[in-house]
């Protein structure tokens, strides 16, 4: 799918890869609607977006509450009368640990990671199915989505939930007739983002933010289902889904901190 004078929306927009990628599509004319949490940062971001020639929306506010996301898509459609992309990209994935945490820090992650995703995906996919032309609606997952991960079980957790999800949207969308509307799952590696900047985990084959934008870029040109990058992590994490189950736990805790 094309991504030049479309109309679209980028959650989580205000830092990363989402501020990365609405600068990059802001040099192709588009439609571009941010919202994120930090008012400054995204009114900066808009100014920047309306000074490389697209037009941009704004809306301030908390992913993890539904009636943000209803007013966001209203006013979307609104102003511009359909969507044509919407980048799902509201994420945190902080180090926990299972056998210490708080039940309310693991429930934060999956409020954040999943609840925030599904808040966006309900509103935008019935205005998807009212539209005739092609669409198409990505989440930005991760690599680490596949199998649990020592130090991230709350943020596996919560990717995994979001994938099977959307898995199950595009079997359905296919099963009952809405061929105009693609489904996307983004699967980046390690990104060198301000946000995992300090976070003390691993991170093998680290990429940049704008590297990463690249790689999203073309996978939404060219549709694939899922879209996994760099190629080594991808292979890596395609190779420990089939290794035995001893030895995949041998190599990740050979990864893991050594202290409680």
């Amino acid at each position: 799918m094309e991504y030049k004078n479309k109309t679209i929306i980028i959650t989580g927009a205000s830092s990363g890869i989402g501020r990365t990628l609405a600068l990059k599509l802001s040099e192709h004319q588009n439609q571009i609607v941010v919202t994120a949490r930090r008012s400054d940062l995204l009114h900066n971001l808009k100014t920047e977006i309306e000074s490389r020639g697209s037009e941009c929306l704004c809306f301030v506010g908390d992913a993890t509450i539904s009636s943000h996301a209803d007013l966001v898509v209203k006013e979307t459609l609104t102003k511009f009368g359909k969507i044509d992309i919407a980048i799902l990209n509201v994420g945190i994935g902080p180090s926990s640990n299972t056998i210490k945490n708080t039940r309310e820090q693991f429930l934060f992650v999956m409020r954040t990671n999943y609840d925030s995703m599904v808040n966006f995906f309900v509103p935008i996919l019935q205005a998807l199915k009212t539209q005739k032309t092609p669409s198409m609606v990505c989440h930005v997952n991760s690599l680490a989505t596949y199998f649990g991960i020592p130090m991230q079980g709350d943020y596996t957790a919560s990717k995994a939930a979001a994938r099977v999800f959307l898995e199950t949207a595009r079997m359905e969308l296919k099963h009952f007739g809405y061929n105009q509307i693609r489904i996307q799952t983004i699967h980046p590696g390690f990104v060198a983002t301000e946000a995992v900047k300090n976070d003390g985990v691993p991170a093998p084959g680290e990429i940049s933010e704008e590297k990463a934008v690249d790689y999203i870029l073309k996978g939404i040109q060219s549709e694939v289902y899922e879209n996994r990058f760099p190629f080594a992590t991808a292979f890596a994490v395609r190779l420990g889904r089939i290794l035995p189950n001893w030895i995949r736990t041998k190599i990740l805790l050979s990864e893991a901190a050594k202290e409680y």
